[in-house]
């Protein structure tokens, strides 16, 4: 479980690294369109890929932290003995959508890889793989989350790899 944490951490650095240089990239267009009116040509389509690649790098690394929002609203009633069963309905049913995600998304990235951007001319299927991977490994990150539920455990997987 611990290298499986370090893969979501460095995943997450590389999300980190893009949302860098996205800020940056934002930066000098900015400071091209308003101070040289030559802004850059496609800005949006690459902000685009760029904010799929961080949120998709970053998602399950979130999950296995526990760093996602969470409201707890129900969590006193579902204590109940004869409600148990529903965090896990729930937790699995997610793990059972992102590996849907992942599998749909990569299997459009490898129909599809002649698609490219209109104005950058990127090819789709490198996003959309990094989409599938990211929607994969979360997948992974709920699964182990629904089998620490059954086992009764409430730290979860991230407490593990401490």
């Amino acid at each position: 479980m611990e290298r499986f944490g370090r893969l979501l951490r460095l995943m997450a650095l590389g999300g980190g690294i893009v949302l860098m240089l996205l800020m940056g990239y934002t930066v000098l267009d900015v400071v091209l369109r308003y101070g040289f009116n030559k802004p850059f040509s496609g800005s949006l389509e690459l902000t685009e890929f760029a904010m799929a690649a961080i949120v998709f790098l970053g998602i399950a690394y979130c999950g296995f932290t526990g760093g996602h929002v969470a409201v707890d609203i129900l969590e006193r009633p579902l204590q109940s003995p004869r409600l148990r069963f529903v965090p896990v309905l729930l937790t699995f049913a997610s793990a059972v959508l992102f590996a849907a995600i992942a599998w749909l998304t990569a299997a459009e990235a490898l129909t599809s890889m002649h698609r490219v951007s209109n104005m950058v001319r990127w090819p789709h299927w490198p996003f959309q793989l990094t989409v599938a991977v990211g929607s994969a490994m979360y997948a992974l990150v709920l699964l182990f989350q629904t089998i620490d539920i059954l086992r009764g455990k409430t730290g979860g997987a991230a407490d593990d790899a401490r």
